[in-house]
C-alpha cells in the first residue's frame, strides 16, 4: 500500500513538472549561430523542463515569416529595423529593444588569399566574393554600404556570390567556393569557425552605419512566460559577456 502511494505521489509531482514546462520557437539572425547557442545552453540549466527551438535565418526572411502569421515566440535580428517594422505594423505589444552591435569583417578561408586589410579585396586573382544578401541581411547591407563609402563597389561587384542569409554567405568561404567574403565577426568568434587557413580584417565601423541588433517578442508569444525570461536572459550581464567573447560590442 506504501508503495501505491509512494508511486502516485511520484507519477504526480511527474505531471506537475510537465504540467508547468514550456517550449517556444524562436527565430535568430544567422549571425548569432554560435552565440545564442551558448546563450540558450546557459539559460536552460536553470529551466531543465524547458525547450527551446531556434531557426537561423535571414532577418529579412525572418520578418516575412512572422508577418505571414509563423508561430514564433521571440524574434532576435541582426538589426533594429525589422523588429521595429513589427511593431510599427502592430505584429508585437512592446517595442524593441536592442542587446548587442555586431562588426563586419572581410574573410578567406584560403592560404593563397591571405587577408591582412580591407584593400586585399581588390586582388585580380579573385574571382568570387560571398556576400550576404542585401536585401536581407543587414552584414550584406553593412558590406555595400562599406564598398560603396571607399570606392571599391564597382571593381568587385561582378564578382559577388549572393548567400541568402550571413551562413549561406560564410559557408561559400569556409567551403572555399569563394576566395573572399564579408560575415559578421560573430561567425568567427571563440566558438565559432577556426581553421588553420583562416585570415581576416575588422572592417571600419566608420565605413557602414551601426549594426545595432535588436529582439522582439511577437503577438504570437505575449503570453509565453519562457519567452519572456529568455529575452531578459539575452538582456542579461551574463549574456553580455557572451556577445563580447564572440566579437560584438554591447553597453
Amino acid at each position: 500500500m506504501l508503495k501505491k502511494i509512494l508511486l502516485s505521489g511520484i507519477c504526480a509531482v511527474a505531471l506537475s513538472l510537465q504540467a508547468y514546462a514550456e517550449e517556444i520557437r524562436v527565430l535568430g539572425a544567422a549571425s548569432l549561430k554560435y552565440v545564442l547557442e551558448e546563450i540558450k545552453t546557459d539559460f536552460l540549466k536553470a529551466h531543465p523542463n524547458d525547450k527551446i527551438e531556434i531557426s537561423y535565418l535571414s532577418s529579412g526572411k525572418a520578418y516575412a515569416q512572422i508577418k505571414n502569421g509563423a508561430p514564433v515566440h521571440l524574434f532576435v535580428a541582426a538589426d533594429v529595423s525589422y523588429p521595429a517594422k513589427l511593431y510599427a505594423d502592430k505584429l508585437a505589444p512592446q517595442k524593441e529593444e536592442i542587446y548587442a552591435k555586431g562588426k563586419l569583417v572581410l574573410w578567406s578561408n584560403n592560404a593563397d588569399f591571405k587577408i591582412t586589410e580591407f584593400k586585399d579585396i581588390l586582388n585580380p586573382k579573385i574571382t568570387h566574393i560571398s556576400i550576404p544578401n542585401p536585401k536581407l541581411a543587414p552584414y550584406g547591407r553593412a558590406s555595400i554600404e562599406a564598398l560603396e563609402a571607399t570606392k571599391m563597389l564597382k571593381n568587385v561587384q561582378d564578382k559577388f556570390v549572393t548567400g541568402e542569409s550571413i551562413g549561406a554567405a560564410t559557408t561559400y568561404v569556409e567551403s572555399k567556393n569563394a576566395e573572399v567574403g564579408f560575415t559578421a565577426l560573430s561567425m568567427l568568434g571563440e566558438s565559432g569557425i577556426n581553421t588553420p587557413t583562416m585570415s581576416f580584417v575588422a572592417i571600419d565601423e566608420n565605413l557602414y552605419k551601426p549594426i545595432e541588433q535588436a529582439l522582439i517578442i511577437p503577438n504570437y508569444g505575449k503570453d509565453s512566460k519562457l519567452a519572456q525570461e529568455f529575452k531578459a536572459y539575452i538582456l542579461s550581464q551574463p549574456a553580455k559577456e557572451k556577445f563580447i567573447k564572440f566579437g560584438y560590442s554591447v553597453e
